[in-house]
């Protein structure tokens, strides 16, 4: 505990502020995504405008290379933008990442993680952290659909002649819930279809449509007229919360994935 408090305290103050700034802005965002899953983007400006400050500041005084800065935070902006346009991530988590690329364009000097890696460009390892950090969540769903499941309980009843390979896809991706419990969008949203008639087997599908918020809750009045008692949703992933453990482990542990890499590249 000592020697953490040692390395915080020896940190220059610029380092030092670009952590707490990213701290600040990643734990804030994560608590009201949790609530409510509605970020302003006022917070993303503000906190990228003060590490664009701090990036000005450094280039002045020699402490950062320019050309080195603008390749990291441009090379991170389109990687953000890119997977946002490919629905990988929302709106929020795109400006979450460029504003942490903007604070975060290098890594922090005296921060030495545990593992002793990370990328030449430093956001990409917090991309990295993050996206293993989101699969970890996708771990948790298996393990409770599974402790479910060996526990007696009836997970796929009323959905006919489903594939298997789906039913293993929402294993991992969805929650079987008493459909008196559903909070709907933005927090959950259907896993399956009703059927026409009322009587005839459900449709279970993999990817619901998160961005017809109306659609989701005419589904949920539909399965709950029909007298459905339980009904597979998908937990819409307050992913902020995972960026901030990315951020972290990056700082802490260093790039798990390019460790990895690198110990099977070398064997």
């Amino acid at each position: 505990m000592m020697s953490n408090e040692r390395e915080v305290l020896s940190l220059d103050p610029i380092t030092f502020t670009r952590i707490l700034l990213s701290l600040v802005m990643l734990g804030y965002t994560s608590w009201v995504d949790m609530k409510t899953r509605e970020i302003y983007d006022l917070i993303w400006v503000i906190f990228g405008a003060l590490g664009l400050i701090i990036n000005v500041y450094e280039v002045y005084t020699g402490t950062l290379p320019f050309w080195g800065l603008g390749i990291s935070i441009v090379f991170s902006a389109i990687l953000s933008l890119v997977l946002g346009y490919m629905g990988l991530f929302g709106g929020a988590d795109v400006f979450a990442f460029i504003a942490l690329a903007v604070l975060n364009p290098f890594q922090p000097r005296g921060v030495n993680p545990s593992l002793g890696f990370v990328s030449i460009i430093y956001p990409l390892s917090l991309f990295s952290n993050s996206a293993l950090a989101g699969v970890s969540f996708a771990i948790f769903l298996l393990l409770r659909n599974l402790s479910l499941s060996f526990g007696g309980r009836t997970l796929f009843s009323s959905y006919g002649s489903s594939p298997l390979w789906r039913k293993l896809v929402l294993m991992a991706t969805g929650m079987r819930v008493d459909i008196g419990k559903v909070r709907g969008p933005p927090f959950q949203y259907p896993l399956e279809m009703p059927s026409e008639d009322g009587l005839s087997e459900r449709k279970l599908i993999v990817m619901p449509d998160i961005q017809d918020d109306e659609g989701a809750e005419e589904i949920f009045r539909r399965l709950k007229k029909q007298g459905v008692g339980e009904v597979w949703v998908s937990q819409t992933l307050p992913f902020l919360l995972f960026i901030l453990i990315g951020y972290i482990v990056t700082l802490v542990i260093g790039d798990i994935a390019l460790y990895a890499l690198i110990g099977l590249l070398s064997r």
